[in-house]
């Protein structure tokens, strides 16, 4: 019954413009109801997830329609297409954009990183997850061969990649940035091909001057400081390459998703405009109001804010801090073997500190669950407020000092100054840029381009 309270709340609005109304979607993530039932197996995997798989398909069916009520002349859907890759699930998919296609409305998509060759492709059924076919890049070209893949478009050789001219007057640069090359092996990161990015600079300079948009799974510009050092996994491996291909070639707007953020982002006059999964609260969609004469993108972002999908993604706090657990565990304890000998010297007992990933997490939790639920919401729907932020920022420095505390009663007071003053320098700029929603990119810090209502040079 809850999902169909969800599917009320997707609401048609209404967005006005002249010229072209082209609507993107991001990491819709479906599986196949086929694919799961009432038992263990789907239980586990929807408690376990940030995505509300179970409901993706409903959730699907009703960004259709509301899609068909704003009028939109195209859809564009960057990646992720499916939960697990499954080809039952793309199968799915494909019904729903054939759907689409019935009632008017056009679509191109490109594949992310769960889309091919995922060997983790399974069916949640009873007790046990199974494996289930997956699609390789072939079939995926055969499964979405009118929407993107057709003779209408210019393929490269190498990958997934292709262009096309969807709308009179707009050109449409795809990437493939997925690495699926070795079958049974799972990559979340992504890059562009040399002979890819070869290709699409060639395809660029044959556009004539007409404009072009170009869109790939993986984020092309940072959109926190530092992303492509601490997420390598969310931005592509070769970002300065593909940035000066696009720039080079006059491309100013680049659409991505992966990293599940509403956000946008500036980078020498190119635009990576992240949009947040269409699986996970507030289940953003955008709105591309192109003029063919003018010389301007006006975006809209449009926000479901279901309670239901939001208290899901605030749930899952518990299991990414897990996840960020193992992943800090080993800088955490080389950090900790190096002041261990400075503590010692002061007298001060190491013995109570986290000895595992999971006594981190569980420690992380008890002293800062709220302002780390905050701030995933914060980011995951952007437009950050910076008094929130502020407030976020201040209550993980109390959780600092409120853990040193548990940990080190007897030195509390010595051991708080030394971790604000040694460690706490190092994680607040990265902190701040991803809550402020503030980019350095190499120049002053700045304010970077508002997440949800957008007017670009194009």
């Amino acid at each position: 019954m809850w999902r169909f309270v969800m599917l009320a709340l997707l609401m048609p609005l209404a967005v006005h413009a002249q010229g072209y109304k082209v609507v993107v979607m991001s990491d819709p993530h479906l599986l196949a109801p086929s694919l799961w039932d009432d038992g263990e197996a789907s239980t586990t995997l929807a408690r376990s997830e940030t995505k509300l798989v179970l409901e993706s398909d409903s959730i699907m069916g009703a960004m259709v329609d509301e899609i068909v009520d704003m009028g939109a002349d195209l859809l564009l859907v960057s990646g992720d297409l499916t939960f697990n890759g499954s080809l039952e699930s793309h199968r799915r998919f494909v019904s729903h954009l054939d759907r689409l296609a019935s009632l008017g409305v056009p679509t191109l998509v490109i594949p992310g990183n769960h889309d091919v060759n995922n060997p983790y492709s399974r069916s949640y059924k009873g007790q046990s997850a199974t494996p289930v076919a997956s699609v390789d890049a072939a079939e995926f070209a055969r499964l979405y061969e009118r929407y993107g893949y057709g003779a209408g478009s210019s393929r490269d050789s190498a990958s997934l990649s292709y262009m096309c001219e969807p709308l009179p007057s707009l050109r449409l640069l795809c990437l493939d940035s997925n690495r699926y090359d070795t079958v049974g092996e799972y990559h979340s990161g992504g890059r562009v091909k040399a002979s890819t990015l070869a290709w699409a600079a060639a395809q660029l300079k044959r556009s004539g001057g007409r404009r072009v948009l170009a869109m790939i799974h993986h984020h092309a510009v940072e959109h926190v400081d530092g992303e492509s050092r601490l997420l390598p996994d969310y931005i592509v491996s070769n970002h300065d390459e593909v940035c000066s291909m696009l720039r080079d070639g006059g491309v100013k707007v680049c659409l991505t998703g992966h990293l599940h953020i509403t956000d946008a982002a500036t980078d020498d006059g190119l635009t990576d405009i992240s949009t947040g999964a269409a699986s996970t609260w507030p289940l953003p969609l955008r709105v591309l109001d192109v003029d063919p004469t003018g010389d301007t993108l006006n975006v809209e972002t449009v926000l479901h804010d279901s309670e239901c999908a939001r208290h899901k993604l605030a749930s899952s706090t518990v299991a990414l801090t897990g996840m960020v657990s193992r992943r800090l565990w080993p800088k955490f304890s080389s950090r900790l073997e190096q002041v261990k000998p400075l503590f010692e010297e002061q007298g001060i007992d190491l013995s109570s500190l986290p000895a595992t990933p999971q006594e981190l997490s569980l420690l992380l939790l008890r002293h800062m669950r709220q302002p780390l639920e905050a701030g995933l919401l914060a980011v995951t729907r952007g437009g950050e407020d910076s008094v929130q932020a502020q407030e976020i920022m201040l209550d993980l420095r109390h959780g600092v000092e409120s853990m040193v505390s548990e940990l080190m009663p007897e030195h509390a007071e010595e051991v708080s100054a030394f971790v604000l003053k040694n460690l706490w320098p190092r994680v607040e700029p990265i902190l701040r840029s991803a809550l402020e929603d503030i980019n350095r990119l190499g120049a002053p810090r700045q304010s970077v381009t508002p997440d949800h209502h957008l007017r670009l040079a194009f």
